[in-house]
């Protein structure tokens, strides 16, 4: 028995009846709370004051039947309630069951004594049957939400029999595929697909009914009615019985028809920047390149014969010259930064610094200035755009702060997946408001007028960075300089699960 009292309503008009009940259930030490009425209306009074775990009531009360407590006009909780009898009657027995009660007793000398066992019975009974009636509501519960989220969702879903063939649909996908309900129920999911994406969405849903994978989430394309192309991002998963056997599949489908037609777009602009850039840097450099020879050539045949002014004019059409063919190769490097894949095989970033630094070596015995570099590890960055960031940030380290600085550091830290490179240098340093600026196309930063550059390096670095999933910052150096930094996410130094 349970460690706490069984309260118990015995509803019975006879005293002897009632005496004997209580006889029967105060032997074996028991623990039961007996509250007796000996009618209708006393057992309502006392069950619309108090809470029972039971109710024995006897089926002819003198104010009516004992099974009218089955339906109290009070809205507490129903309790088991067992129907005592002095007589055996089938009928009467089926209509009190029917009726809710939970047995069906004869008062007798056979029953009196198994009584407690009776009782222990009726309680789990009752209990298993309070918690399936819980379940059921839970599931039914559940089943109205499903169905609500699932008739008003805003994206198109689907419940597909394993071998394809559609059991229930939203409107919305109706409304992204152009057939009525009646006419996609009759459909099987190859036949809203594209003919292209067929064999996939096959392979695709036979592994979900082989077990070989929970879900599975896809672009692909699907034929409207009219014929025309839609193209929805389609999330499948597979509901399963217990042993395992698929029993259906819910796919939910949002249309992204509209992003790859601005993706198109964005492809077609690409190409066609691509063709303006190298076309505006070819025509150009036709012209450029005379003028920067008939500058060398008529200093070194008329330099003689020029004033100081006249040899200076010449030096500066040949040195805006070549800074503008600098900036058309940099602003072609930017074109292409976007449209460059991640390498299969990690680069090794410290072999690069040092060929950085061989092709910068004039630069950096001219400066004076020592190169410290720590340890680098392997990156999946494509070694081109590495060079890209050790030379335009280690020139302009060179450039703006090598002849103020003693030393030029290229720093490394690394904080899981997230490898950070640095070049800290000693100089002057960046005004905090230009801090974030200089990353700007041809914006180069107060006191730069007279340092050498396109203003295009470090935009070029902040795309590279931003291309492989990264950053690129600069910040002050402690003690005065700068210190710029690029973060890189490196998926190899990753920690495994």
């Amino acid at each position: 028995m349970q460690d706490q009292p069984i309260h118990i309503l015995l509803v019975e008009d006879e005293r002897i009846h009632a005496e004997l009940v209580r006889q029967a259930l105060g032997a074996r030490n028991y623990r039961f709370l007996i509250t007796v009425a000996d009618s209708l209306k006393a057992a309502r009074a006392l069950l619309a004051e108090k809470t029972f775990d039971l109710a024995i009531v006897d089926l002819f009360l003198p104010d009516g039947k004992g099974t009218e407590l089955l339906a109290p006009p009070s809205k507490k909780p129903a309790l088991p309630l067992l129907i005592m009898t002095s007589h055996g009657d089938e009928q009467v027995a089926v209509e009190a069951m029917k009726a809710g009660a939970l047995d069906y007793l004869v008062k007798s000398a056979a029953t009196l004594p198994e009584l407690p066992h009776i009782i222990e019975r009726s309680l789990r009974e009752w209990h298993n049957l309070k918690e399936r009636q819980r379940a059921e509501t839970a599931l039914r519960e559940s089943e109205e939400r499903f169905r609500s989220i699932f008739e008003h969702a805003a994206s198109g879903m689907a419940v597909i029999a394993p071998d394809g063939k559609v059991l229930q649909i939203n409107r919305t996908f109706c409304n992204l595929s152009g057939y009525s309900m009646e006419d996609c129920l009759q459909k099987n999911v190859l036949e809203v697909t594209h003919p292209g994406d067929r064999e996939e969405t096959r392979n695709l849903y036979q592994q979900i009914v082989n077990g070989e994978r929970q879900f599975f989430e896809y672009e692909k394309r699907y034929l409207h009615r009219d014929g025309t192309i839609v193209w929805g991002h389609a999330t499948v998963a597979g509901v399963r019985d217990e042993s395992g056997k698929v029993l259906y599949c819910v796919a939910m489908v949002q249309d992204i028809s509209e992003r790859k037609r601005a993706e198109e777009r964005l492809l077609d602009a690409n190409r066609e920047l691509d063709a303006f850039v190298s076309t505006v840097s070819h025509d150009l450099r036709i012209p450029l390149t005379p003028i920067i020879g008939y500058a060398d050539y008529l200093k070194e045949a008329y330099g003689d014969k020029l004033d100081q002014q006249g040899v200076e004019i010449l030096d500066s059409i040949k040195g805006q010259g070549h800074r503008m063919l600098g900036i058309m190769e940099d602003l072609l490097t930017l074109s292409r930064v976007g449209r460059v894949e991640r390498p299969l095989e990690a680069v090794d970033a410290a072999r690069v610094l040092r060929e950085t630094l061989k092709d910068l070596g004039k630069a950096v015995q001219s400066s004076g200035c020592r190169i410290e570099t720590g340890k680098l590890p392997a990156l999946h960055v494509p070694e081109s755009m590495l060079t890209q960031i050790f030379s335009n940030l280690l020139s302009n380290a060179l450039r703006y702060a090598g002849s103020a600085s003693s030393s030029i550091e290229v720093l490394c830290r690394q904080e899981g997946p997230r490898v950070c490179i640095g070049v800290r240098d000693h100089g002057p340093g960046i005004p905090g408001n230009d801090r974030e600026r200089v990353f700007e196309q041809f914006y180069r930063g107060a006191g730069a007028a007279e340092i050498p550059g396109t203003g295009i390096g470090l935009a070029i670095v902040r795309k590279i960075t931003q291309q492989f999933q990264g950053r690129a910052w600069a910040e002050e150096t402690p003690g005065g300089g700068a210190t710029f930094w690029v973060e890189f996410h490196e998926p190899s130094l990753a920690p495994q699960k």
